[in-house]
């Protein structure tokens, strides 16, 4: 009978109720998620004839989900939409189903079918992203319409098999953002066709600089401003303009005419060449456009860090280059990384939270791994749960896994410990899940030389941190940021979970009902649980509870947990036997 009920489920021959349960965020606050911290009860919608309605099966809760529940209208994304009239429904790491098809749509898609949902939904030009402007998974039903289904990119559906769980499915989306950080790529050359600002401060006797293969013909911007440009580089960029076509703009050093050049979004390129102090080269950083390449070309050292915008480099992927010497292209001369590096040695920082096992799991697993693998966070009881679940896998692959806990030492005992494990050396990668400008810098000091920064963490844009540009330029450090991911990193994400090359299931570390997903976003406010929270929809009365949990609740189920902490597809179906309505 159970076995039968599982079955109808799975391809949704099961008849569909008329009414369902939704939670609605109608303003900031927890308070205003929901009824009196209830779902609501609402009929189940009809799709029209170009919409499916799809049950939603398992539903991630996602820090983001977090960030928009306390800023409610002030959130980036909802800006001047009153979430009185127009509330939002969040969610967006999903596995659905499908149950109904409009009569448009019948030779493209069937009842039964089962999907994931690229959330970063672009449609006729402009970002509606599923569980932000679209309404999300956090109700029982949902439809989905022609902006996902015929999106700019495509269609932002992915179907995922039969076979596949509903949590491994529904865990693919936050795993692609942890893939997608590994796969980031910097121009070698200015943009072609750009708009590139060159800035020269003043240049040592005898010192001449070039622009080297970094611009030429074959890669050249279609505008340059040049802020007080001399000598060998002046003398190049006339000879491009004349013989490419390419427009020169010449005028003063000053941050008002860089701003006054500036086009709307910003420059492609900022080139900083020569004695530039500081502050100048920290005012025009600001005038990057999204995706830029800040470049700094120097004889001498900065006498101080500069202040940049790390949230700029995490959200709109900033990159920042830079050289001793008198050719940019030594700018670009080290080999493009933001994979780690095989056996290398990774500091993942961070590395007890949600997303920072996400990345601490995948070090491990990779086909390649570094040879030494630190995770640090201050909270004791994640940090355990993270050397719990982790370190014999390390063990068995032969990686040293070390866990650490800066609150139980000294700062400069506990800067000194890390130095020690990578023999002085400082470390060849660190992964930054803590927002925070001040763990950024300090982080930053233990870089290795030719070592690469992640900035994973989600630091909100105008926050800066202080950049040890010196290093940038003499040590070939570089730091770069990620946020979100594309259709290809969901397929690439989906293929490596399908293979079995990418456990996502692992990541679970609590579950709960409809009737729990406010609990379950403020248990993540509070970073209650070590790993990902799934709700289960279909099951609207279960509790929120982590997985050890179930060995008193419901132990047939906690039975089924792979070495009684990992979530299994068994596990899965146990659960779904004994709670899905007959």
């Amino acid at each position: 009978m159970h076995s039968d009920k599982l079955t109808r489920y799975r391809h949704a021959q099961h008849p569909l109720p008329q009414r369902m349960l939704r939670w609605h965020l109608y303003g900031a606050g927890l308070e205003n998620l929901g009824k009196e911290g209830q779902p609501e009860e609402v009929p189940v919608p009809e799709p029209g004839d170009d919409e499916l309605l799809v049950r939603i099966d398992a539903l991630g809760l996602c820090f983001s989900d977090t960030k928009v529940v306390s800023l409610g209208e002030r959130h980036p994304r909802l800006v001047g939409r009153d979430l009185q009239k127009e509330p939002v429904v969040l969610g967006h790491e999903v596995s659905c189903t499908v149950v109904k098809v409009g009569k448009n749509l019948q030779e493209r898609f069937r009842v039964g079918q089962r999907f994931i949902v690229q959330a970063d939904v672009f449609y006729q030009g402009k970002s509606i992203a599923y569980g932000y402007v679209l309404p999300g998974a956090m109700t029982q039903y949902g439809i989905i319409g022609r902006e996902i289904l015929e999106g700019d990119e495509g269609c932002y559906l992915l179907p995922v098999r039969d076979e596949d769980g509903y949590v491994e499915a529904a865990l693919v989306e936050p795993w692609a953002c942890v893939v997608a950080s590994y796969a980031q790529k910097r121009r070698q050359h200015v943009q072609q066709e750009g708009v590139a600002l060159l800035v020269m401060g003043e240049r040592l006797p005898h010192t001449e600089f070039t622009l080297g293969k970094t611009m030429s013909a074959s890669h050249r911007p279609r505008r340059v401003v040049a802020l007080h440009a001399g000598g060998q580089i002046r003398a190049e960029l006339v000879q491009l303009a004349a013989s490419s076509g390419m427009e020169l703009v010449e005028d003063e050093a000053t941050l008002d005419a860089a701003r006054r050049h500036a086009p709307e979004g910003g420059y492609d390129d900022i080139i900083c060449i020569g004695e530039l102090p500081p502050e100048a080269i920290e005012g025009v950083a600001d005038l990057l456009a999204k995706g830029g390449v800040l470049w700094v070309l120097r004889r001498t050292p900065l006498e101080r860090c500069l202040s940049l915008d790390i949230g700029r480099i995490h959200y709109d992927s900033l990159w920042i280059v830079g050289a001793f010497g008198d050719d940019l292209s030594a700018a670009n001369a080290l080999p493009l990384r933001s994979e780690l590096l095989p056996g290398g040695t990774c500091w993942i920082v961070g590395g007890g939270g949600p997303m920072g096992q996400m990345h601490v799991q995948r070090a491990i697993q990779l086909p390649q791994p570094p040879a030494l693998i630190v995770a640090t966070d201050v909270d004791a009881v994640r940090l355990e749960a993270v050397r719990e679940r982790f370190a014999p896998t390390a063990e068995r692959r032969g990686i040293r896994f070390v866990a650490l806990n800066p609150k139980e030492l000294d700062p400069q005992v506990f800067h000194q410990r890390l130095l020690e494990l990578t023999d002085g050396k400082g470390f060849t990668d660190i992964v930054n899940m803590v927002p925070v400008a001040e763990v950024v810098a300090d982080s930053a000091r233990l870089l290795a030389d030719g070592g690469v920064y992640n900035i994973f963490a989600g630091v909100a844009r105008g926050v800066k941190a202080c950049l040890d540009m010196n290093a940038i330029c003499g040590r070939g450090v570089r730091f770069f940021g990620s946020s979100g991911s594309s259709l290809a990193d969901i397929r690439l994400t989906l293929e490596q979970m399908e293979s079995g090359q990418l456990q996502t299931r692992a990541s679970l570390a609590a579950i709960g009902g409809m009737r729990a997903a406010h609990e379950g976003i403020r248990a993540l406010m509070e970073a209650r649980f070590p790993g990902k929270t799934v709700i289960f929809p279909q099951i609207p009365d279960l509790p929120l509870m982590s997985l050890a949990e179930l060995k008193e609740r419901f132990p047939t189920v906690y039975a089924k947990l792979e070495g009684g902490r990992f979530w299994t597809k068994e596990a899965e179906e146990e659960l779904l036997r004994l709670l899905l309505p007959d």
